[in-house]
């Protein structure tokens, strides 16, 4: 399940580089140059944001595959699988509130086959920055970090925060790409790779196994 979106972030790697080689040229210091860099973080960015997207939705395609009794779950996998119901609770006006409590319950204590809609996505507010990708990985029950190292998690941060700063029109991509060398820009591009990849990989072993998910 998880094969189709691997090939697909490493041709999309591969085709910024390529696109990146063009459009920076030779000088350096030019406008084109400058201006190439600071838009590669946004390049990189939207790459990063259909990974963590895709690889959630095929993580609870492949978490539903396994028929999990909704009971059984591993507490984790609750926050996940039972997200109707807690969104209900949440926005229940005063007098359905208990209605939904008792609703809830039901549904933890059922032995019914889980389910939930793929379009869940946990997010604790910070717009993909690496805390979004802890907190999945621990939804998940994945425990580990999400990255080879502690560096990649702070460059995430750094690809989200100039992503939004072009976006926004808050800084223009040259003034942005006027930080960076080539061999930065490069390099950024790699170690996002890196985490793409290994977010991938990770909740690809982690999900494979359905007697990991049940108590």
């Amino acid at each position: 399940m998880f094969k189709p979106l691997r090939v697909e972030v490493v041709a999309r790697f591969a085709a910024f580089e390529s696109f990146f080689g063009a459009a920076h040229g030779t000088n350096h210091k030019t406008v084109r140059a400058q201006t190439a860099k600071g838009l590669a973080f946004v390049q990189m960015y939207a790459i990063y944001e259909y990974t963590v997207c895709t690889a959630v939705q095929t993580a609870i395609d492949a978490l539903v595959s396994h028929r999990l009794s909704r009971k059984k779950l591993v507490p984790s996998l609750m926050t996940l699988f039972l997200d109707p119901q807690l969104q209900s609770l949440r926005d229940s006006p005063l007098k359905d509130v208990w209605t939904r409590r008792l609703q809830l319950f039901e549904q933890v204590f059922s032995s019914g086959v889980a389910t939930v809609p793929n379009t869940v996505l946990p997010t604790d507010g910070s717009h993909f920055r690496h805390t979004q990708l802890q907190l999945i990985f621990d939804v998940l029950g994945i425990h580990r970090t999400p990255a080879q190292r502690q560096s990649h998690l702070h460059r995430v941060d750094e690809v989200v925060n100039h992503r939004n700063a072009v976006a926004h029109g808050r800084e223009t991509a040259e003034a942005i790409g006027g930080r960076y060398s080539r061999e930065d820009v490069l390099k950024i591009n790699k170690q996002m790779k890196s985490v793409c990849l290994l977010f991938i990989s990770a909740i690809e072993v982690h999900c494979a196994d359905g007697l990991r998910h049940s108590t």
